[in-house]
């Protein structure tokens, strides 16, 4: 078993589509969390660091994790403040996140997605350009105090593929981060991983690892402390 206390840690959400000349933007923090004994809101601040204007929409899902994958639903626990806004260059905005009413459980869990609209641009030929868009997801955790992940690791076989199974019996949520798996001479990186209280996430692995009986998993814990652990493959 691993437990874990809370930290801060990104494991944020980042694409962009239009042009490849990137905008520049600061989220702090990036990862969200409240006691809910203590409190029932929490913001981050967005910053605008392009020469631009920028405008964005801001909105709260709900989020789950099932067959081992994440789910984002829409959900009405929670109010988000502003919903839109627009960020002048320089300048920043605190994006708030308030629940309606105290979780019936130790821990809930939500993204906090802002977007940034599209924006035509004129450019010195006269022609439209297409700022580019960024969406961030931003994890947030409500949490009593008292909550604990427990989580097993396993490795397991089947058909051509193997996996990596995180299982969370725990009222608190789990996560990992620099991931890496060894096994006959090959290394490889897996990122991060969060595994939600009751879930269970697998992981399928890369075909350089297919037939190994035995993998050594070494990853940094929500404290940063290494984890090792050697999983023989079922």
């Amino acid at each position: 078993m691993l437990k874990r206390s809370r930290i801060l840690f990104l494991m944020g959400l980042l694409t962009c589509v239009g042009s490849s000349e990137a905008a520049r933007f600061v989220l702090s923090p990036v990862l969200l969390t409240l006691d809910t004994a203590q409190t029932l809101t929490t913001s981050t601040t967005v910053t605008n660091t392009d020469t631009v204007p920028a405008e964005f929409t801001a909105e709260v899902l709900s989020w789950t994790q099932k067959d081992g994958q994440d789910v984002l639903v829409p959900t009405r626990d929670a109010i988000v403040s502003p919903m839109n806004f627009k960020v002048a260059p320089g300048r920043s905005q605190v994006v708030r996140v308030a629940l309606r009413r105290p979780p019936t459980t130790a821990s809930v869990t939500y993204r906090l997605i802002i977007k940034q609209q599209v924006q035509a641009q004129p450019s010195s030929s006269g022609a439209l350009t297409i700022t580019p868009r960024y969406v961030f997801s931003l994890p947030l955790f409500a949490e009593k105090s008292g909550a604990r992940p427990s989580v097993a690791l396993s490795a397991v076989q089947r058909n051509d593929a193997a996996y990596l199974v995180f299982k969370n019996s725990g009222d608190g949520y789990g996560v990992f981060r620099k991931i890496q798996l060894a096994a006959g001479g090959q290394t490889v990186d897996l990122g991060n991983q969060y595994v939600l209280s009751g879930s269970t996430m697998e992981v399928k692995l890369p075909p350089a690892l297919n037939g190994a009986k035995g993998i050594e998993f070494t990853a940094e814990d929500a404290n940063q402390k290494p984890v090792r652990v050697t999983l023989n493959v079922q």
